[in-house]
């Protein structure tokens, strides 16, 4: 159960950094810039995301957009983070 509520946490603040990161795009779109620092803090923001982005050659830093692939790879590492923590928080108790 403990694992669990780990990753779901983990899932939850990762989903909630990517709904800012598209919320700061869509930002930058409707102020009128398509690229520059709406764009970079978007990618800095989705974290993960960003270098599985690059390189899988999806996008730069100057550019943000909300792909599916790189987000779910994302998630799995998300997921598989908070399973390690979990670890190793049970075996420092130990």
């Amino acid at each position: 159960m403990r694992y669990l509520k780990w990753c779901i946490a983990s899932l939850s603040l990762y989903t909630l950094f990517t709904l800012v990161a598209w919320f700061i795009d869509e930002i930058g779109w409707k102020k009128g810039v398509t690229e520059g620092n709406y764009q970079v803090y978007a990618n800095l923001l989705s974290n993960i995301q960003f270098p599985i982005k690059v390189l899988l050659g999806m996008d730069d830093v100057i550019n943000y957009n909300f792909r599916l692939l790189p987000y779910m790879m994302g998630a799995i590492c998300w997921i598989f983070m908070a399973i390690l923590f979990c670890r190793l928080k049970t075996s420092t108790h130990h």
